[in-house]
């Protein structure tokens, strides 16, 4: 009797940034540098200052009086591609493949950048809201750029500069602050998915198995910092799970998402374990930093999935789900030169600006295909 293929087990490796985590930062950089050439991601314990349990169940919090606001409220300021910044509806985002996909993604965002206020509406439940935004903000990006230094430390960079990656990152330029809600929607039966075409409002959905709540894709950013729903004040998990990750091996059943022809396996992204009221984020490189690193470090495909627990019967209610991203970006006028193993630039000109791959991405992303990125010759890796 032929035995079932198994999927692979993926393991996310860990570091610890508490000062009592006893690893020196060359030892943090060398799992990082494992962890980003192989599976691409990276769980990171004690973040720092203003990124504990209590401060991300506090923007949470926020996020929740954000999205509860009427829709003509959060759409007066709605996404601008030029910016990265505002509101996007339901459906209103399409990462992956617009010929692969039924329909947009299943979410609702407001994106916090450049700046926090011009950001969100102007009429909001609670003034309180914009220092809170704008604190988080900052903790974040300090992170970032704490994460930025072990990416130096880990590679071999141009003179061997300590502030080669962090130097380009200026705050209140191109970082942004994204909070996510994935409504919760019912299943529908067979016969009600086939009856539900592209143009079905998303308050009459329900979802079905050509549904997802983001689509495969990469992030474009230098670093991403994902926060999930931590544990209430009771140690109660709220986080809901969605969240893949794309590994290539010959016996998959999935295609990658890269049009490479490659085989592998969709593997939910496992939790971190050893977690204190410290927190943890979710640490990821974008297309960016896979391109700034010669490829030293790995921008993995992953997606968010609308899952489909076997008991959930038609008509019953999947959970609704609910993220916070950071992404760390580069500043516009940063050419992404490819550094080699040995730290030294592989392309000395014709290299594609932060800026005009930003705008590509944007473009991408929220059916704005019309805007370029400046550079007709400019490659871009996938």
């Amino acid at each position: 009797m032929p035995v079932a293929i198994q999927p692979p087990t993926l393991h996310i490796p860990t570091i610890d940034l508490s000062p009592s985590s006893g690893k020196s930062d060359a030892e943090l950089a060398e799992t990082l540098l494992e962890a980003l050439n192989t599976v691409g991601f990276l769980h990171v314990l004690n973040p720092g200052p203003g990124l504990t349990q209590k401060d991300v169940r506090g923007i949470f919090d926020v996020g929740s009086e954000l999205f509860k606001l009427p829709l003509e409220e959060k759409e007066a300021v709605g996404f601008d591609v030029e910016t990265g910044a505002g509101y996007t509806s339901m459906m209103g985002q399409t990462t992956g493949a617009k010929a692969h996909r039924f329909r947009g993604d299943l979410k609702e965002s407001f994106s916090i950048g450049p700046t926090t206020s011009s950001s969100l509406p102007s009429s909001l439940p609670d003034e309180s809201l914009i220092p809170k935004v704008e604190a988080f903000r900052q903790s974040c990006f300090s992170c970032g750029l704490r994460l930025l230094d072990l990416f130096t430390l880990a590679l071999k960079t141009p003179e061997d500069d300590p502030t080669y990656f962090r130097s380009k990152h200026t705050y209140h330029n191109n970082e942004s602050l994204r909070l996510i809600h994935y409504p919760a929607f019912p299943r529908a039966a067979p016969d009600e998915e086939n009856s539900q075409g592209k143009t079905t409002k998303w308050g009459e959905l329900k979802i079905g198995e050509k549904d997802i709540r983001a689509g495969a894709h990469q992030d474009f950013g230098s670093a991403t910092l994902l926060f999930q729903s931590p544990p209430d004040e009771t140690g109660r998990a709220t986080a809901v799970e969605g969240l893949e990750i794309f590994v290539a091996r010959e016996d998959g059943p999935a295609e990658a998402p890269d049009d490479t022809g490659r085989k592998g396996w969709w593997v939910p992204a496992p939790a971190p374990t050893d977690v204190t009221a410290g927190g943890s984020i979710l640490v990821n490189v974008g297309a960016s930093m896979e391109i700034w690193s010669g490829g030293q470090f790995k921008a993995t495909w992953h997606r968010v999935v609308c899952p489909s627990p076997p008991d959930l019967a038609p008509g019953e209610v999947l959970p609704g789900r609910k993220s916070v991203v950071f992404f760390m970006i580069p500043n516009h006028d940063v050419h992404l030169t490819p550094i080699n193993s040995a730290g030294k630039p592989s392309v000395a000109e014709g290299c594609m600006t932060s800026g005009q791959f930003f705008k590509l991405r944007m473009a991408r992303g929220y059916g704005k295909d019309e805007v370029t990125a400046g550079n007709d010759n400019a490659s871009v890796q996938k």
